[in-house]
């Protein structure tokens, strides 16, 4: 899956291809307004007289087709801009002049424009003429006016467009849209008049890459604008570009990049090795404790290893337990791939060198799997010590030969021992899990003698107070007992059921007497 800073980049370049290609339309339809409107007002062929670079004559046909309304803003580079798009060859500069007349003509680009250009040297002057070999008819008329129509509708287009489109030929500026125009009012109104809008290298916007770039805005120059720029070229020295604003996509990679740093931080100082594989399988991340845990040295890491290259280190560094032969090994390292990718992998190794690690496998967003690699040692050792304890504890507490049972704050019986279940007369082995508070005290009832003693058993055990005293049993014999409270919530009895065993064996009634 792609994640949200690569969809955004594609949809960015998408768009300004989009953008590129749309305006181009509205250049060619631009410059496609050199073409002569005839009408009965102006059945004269258009001409311009030029002294030099500056123009020193007009007819209105000639005004109406650079587009301005005096002779004072006509000038060559005026005339050239104007003229280049529909005829070929134009000199960008006109010649110096000499003795002799000379004159040069240039043909239309298209081959169904029958219209040429004529310059006449005479002396100083430059007389340029446009020749239309065949009159404009109805038809002709008709057709430029429609052009007109599709012109105005896609300017009024490109102009509502959010994103900065503009025009250049030999590096100047000669075509812009209404956003462009607005963040170049921006520009110089923060860095003066001679601010250029955007700076680029135009090898890269040619490109599949697109050149990115920022500006500032604003008096202070506090905000800061991010664009991707797409260019293509429309003819020799001629260039469309396109800008499309990626602020959104600057900051989510700033995010990105700042959280990936936290990540960074927060790995770095974790216990637990961590290891990253990408979903070709080969290490992108891992932390300063793999290599603790591991040994593996930094420059291997370092190298990005697939999953196999780095398993294959751990066995020959005996970092984990040593497979029977390399072919299951190979399986075992293809289940736990695909262990890992479901989030089921999980092994304990025990190491020739007494240390115990626990290996666990999680799935990563795109293919990806996180090995983790943990020093369970003294937990082990604690556990393994903690379980041992108990053990002999509960060996400690059946060879008693006193009985002693525990009963928590709810009724339920934690523990007992055999010499407690020999004295209520229930089976060896019975759990004390099966039994409550309210079944043994009614099993106790039944070896007490009838009386006051009896019916105070169940007061006793509910004051929960340390407490000594005698029960005595339905035979007549005083049986001893010992109440204590652990931790609050605990009750532990202690019966000293040991004194029966003497006069039982020899065939007596068990009195006090005896004891």
């Amino acid at each position: 899956m792609l994640d949200q800073s690569t969809l955004l980049v594609i949809l960015a370049a998408g768009l300004g291809t989009a953008i590129v290609v749309f305006a181009l339309l509205a250049v060619f339809s631009t410059s496609s307004r050199a073409t002569p409107r005839r009408t009965n007002q102006h059945l004269e062929n258009p001409w311009m007289r030029f002294e030099g670079e500056t123009c020193t004559g007009a007819n209105p046909s000639a005004l109406e087709i650079v587009g301005v309304s005096s002779l004072a803003k006509l000038d060559w580079s005026k005339a050239h801009e104007a003229l280049a798009p529909r005829f070929s060859g134009l000199p960008t500069t006109l010649k110096a002049p000499d003795d002799g007349d000379q004159v040069e003509r240039f043909v239309a680009r298209f081959p169904d424009d029958s219209a040429k250009v004529q310059l006449d040297y005479k002396g100083t002057d430059v007389t340029l003429s446009i020749v239309e070999d065949a009159p404009a008819t109805p038809a002709d008329r008709h057709m430029t006016f429609v052009q007109r129509g599709n012109i105005a509708m896609r300017e009024d287009s490109i102009n509502k467009l959010v994103h900065p489109t503009w025009a250049t030929r030999n590096g100047e500026i000669f075509w812009t849209n209404k956003a462009f125009r607005t963040l170049q009012k921006a520009r110089k109104q923060a860095e003066g008049e001679d601010a250029d809008v955007f700076e680029f290298d135009i090898h890269k916007s040619l490109g599949a890459e697109q050149a990115r770039t920022s500006i500032t805005t604003g008096f202070a120059q506090d905000e800061v604008h991010w664009f991707d720029i797409t260019s293509v070229e429309f003819g020799a020295g001629a260039f469309l570009h396109c800008a499309v604003n990626v602020n959104g996509l600057i900051t989510a990679e700033t995010t990105q990049r700042k959280f990936v740093q936290t990540l960074a931080k927060t790995f770095a100082q974790l216990s637990t090795g961590l290891a990253i594989f990408d979903r070709n399988r080969r290490l992108v991340l891992f932390n300063p404790a793999l290599v603790d845990l591991t040994s593996l040295p930094a420059h291997f890491l370092s190298g990005q290893p697939n999953l196999q290259n780095f398993f294959d280190r751990l066995r020959d560094n005996r970092i984990m337990p040593e497979p029977k032969d390399y072919s299951s090994w190979r399986r075992q390292i293809a289940d736990l791939v695909v262990q890992s990718s479901n989030g089921r992998y999980q092994e304990t190794w025990r190491l020739p060198n007494g240390l115990t690690y626990r290996i666990a496998g999680r799935p990563h967003p795109d293919g990806a799997i996180a090995i983790l690699i943990e020093d369970i040692s003294v937990e082990m050792s604690l556990t393994q010590r903690f379980k041992g304890q108990v053990e002999l504890r509960e060996t400690a507490l059946q060879a008693l030969g006193d009985a002693v049972v525990c009963f928590e704050q709810d009724g339920t019986i934690s523990l007992w021992n055999e010499a407690f279940t020999e004295f209520l007369g229930l089976p060896a082995g019975t759990p004390a899990s099966s039994h409550s508070l309210a079944s043994v005290t009614q099993l106790w009832k039944e070896k007490l003698a009838p009386g006051t003693v009896r019916n105070t058993l169940s007061a006793r055990l509910r004051n929960a107070g340390e407490q000594q005293g005698s029960f005595t049993l339905v035979d007549g014999t005083e049986l001893p007992y010992e109440l204590r409270i652990h931790d609050g919530n605990a009750t532990i009895i202690s019966l000293r059921t040991s004194i029966l065993d003497t006069p039982a064996k020899a065939g007596q009634a068990p009195s006090l007497s005896a004891l």
